[in-house]
């Protein structure tokens, strides 16, 4: 067997299911059907048996009251009585004064007498371990005034349940038709229904990069959650593919500059005539070669802060008040080493948030590193961080400097991608305040600039409280 035919084997199939369980309640139901018509063919012949039973007996109490003959019978009235080409008859005539008059060889017992004049009254009886069906009346005695007779027939059962087995065979023929008829109408019932997937398959197949939803008024309802579901998921891969392709633009757009840099001047290198144009060409090498590393670091990092706005992992609880003096922290050697004040100003009380550790160190690193490019020698950056005492507050950080700050009227602008403003020191993508506002985002935070009381520019961040982060 080839794999794929193994594979198919294996995989559940729609049209068995629906058929399965169409199929089995129907044999279920058919057998419950048999069963009831072999109850109303036996309660049927029951009734007819029950009424010439009653004739019977009635004719035989007839014919004594008009034959005068005290309940005494004819050899050949006894045979006739006791005749049933279906089963067993008996009867019996009793009178109360005398006893057992005339009978069959097995007797009927004595178990129920009917008023005189009233119609016969019907009852089960046993006669040797034989169940049997009697009928029974009581009229007077044609010969002897005061005295009454019983006047009993009783036949087996046999008949009566054979004639219900026939109605029975009857009825099967025709049911198991309509079954079967019914089985087939189940069949092209279901395949004609499974037919309306083939259109919204068809489009799918047709698709190549096409991602939109096929969600439409042409799905069926029982499968629009499924078809929402891969809506979704079209939608989480359509965001991949345009996440890749503005990477791929960004990267182009970065490294397109340094690169071309990097190979004129490798090339001004393999053709230096002296040391010094040597030593300055392999300069401006490393000066690119640290440029286009600083780039993709920042691309990368972009792409990263993009890609968690998607990202389904829960974010978890952390104290910001313990985490960011950490960072700041692990910045001091640096700013030390650029002759600049590192301040952290903060309260004592707790600052929870629902986020990303390394994320969040992400952010505030490159908004230490924006503000250690534009502060000069000897400047200050203050990083600071306030809880609202009013219950549902908001968390505020900020980041404060001296540098020279930002014309008014740039402001808004920045955080896009690779805007810098002018008189930006070399060296800069254009990229950290842009993946600043990407991993805020992803936080539920609000970012805001403005001018600092420092001098220089202020980023305000602005995380909501934990528990109105989406998970």
């Amino acid at each position: 067997m080839e794999p794929t035919q193994a594979v198919a084997h294996r995989q559940p199939s729609l049209r068995r299911r629906l058929l399965a369980f169409l199929l089995i309640p129907t044999l279920a139901l058919m057998l419950l059907d048999t069963a009831f018509v072999y109850y109303v063919a036996l309660r049927y012949s029951n009734g007819i048996h029950d009424r010439d039973l009653a004739f019977s007996t009635l004719g035989l109490a007839q014919a004594l009251q008009e034959g005068r003959s005290g309940g005494g019978l004819t050899r050949e009235a006894h045979l006739l009585l006791e005749y049933n080409p279906n089963g067993q008859s008996f009867f019996s005539v009793r009178s109360q004064r005398h006893g057992v008059v005339s009978s069959s060889k097995a007797r009927i017992p004595p178990l129920r007498e009917a008023p005189t004049g009233s119609p016969p009254i019907l009852f089960d009886a046993s006669i040797d371990a034989m169940p049997v069906r009697v009928a029974s009346v009581t009229i007077p005695s044609p010969v002897e005034p005061g005295d009454r007779l019983v006047v009993s027939l009783a036949e087996s059962l046999h008949g009566r349940h054979q004639r219900a087995k026939e109605i029975l065979w009857l009825t099967i023929p025709i049911e198991s038709a309509l079954i079967v008829v019914l089985l087939a109408l189940v069949w092209q019932g279901v395949k004609f229904g499974l037919q309306i997937l083939d259109p919204p398959i068809r489009r799918l197949a047709a698709r190549e990069r096409n991602l939109e939803p096929i969600s439409g008024p042409d799905i069926p309802i029982e499968i629009l959650p499924l078809t929402r579901t891969i809506d979704v998921l079209f939608g989480r891969v359509q965001a991949l593919v345009a996440l890749q392709d503005r990477f791929i633009a960004d990267a182009a757009h970065q490294l397109r500059t340094p690169l071309a840099g990097l190979a004129m001047h490798v090339e001004r290198a393999s053709k230096a005539h002296s040391e010094s144009d040597f030593v300055a060409a392999m300069q401006h090498v490393q000066a690119l070669t640290a440029r286009v590393t600083r780039s993709a670091t920042q691309l990368l990092a972009l792409a990263r802060a993009q890609g968690r706005q998607d990202d389904a992992s829960t974010p978890q609880y952390l104290d910001l008040a313990a985490h960011l003096p950490e960072i700041v922290a692990s910045r001091i050697p640096e700013s030390l080493h650029a002759g600049v004040d590192l301040g952290y100003d903060a309260g004592d009380q707790p600052a929870m948030i629902r986020g990303d550790s390394n994320a969040l160190q992400e952010l505030f690193d490159n908004l230490i590193d924006n503000a250690l490019n534009h502060v000069s020698r000897g400047g200050v950056i203050t990083i600071s961080l306030r809880v609202p005492s009013e219950s549902g507050g908001g968390i505020l950080a900020a980041v404060d400097d001296d540098g020279p700050g930002v014309p008014d009227d740039l402001i808004p602008r920045l955080g896009e991608r690779f805007f810098r403003s002018p008189g930006a020191p070399g060296g800069g993508s254009g990229l950290g305040l842009a993946i600043v506002r990407r991993i805020a985002e992803a936080h539920g935070a609000k970012v805001s600039f403005g001018r600092s009381i420092l001098g220089g520019l202020r980023v305000e961040l602005l995380f909501p409280p934990p528990g109105t982060v989406p998970a």
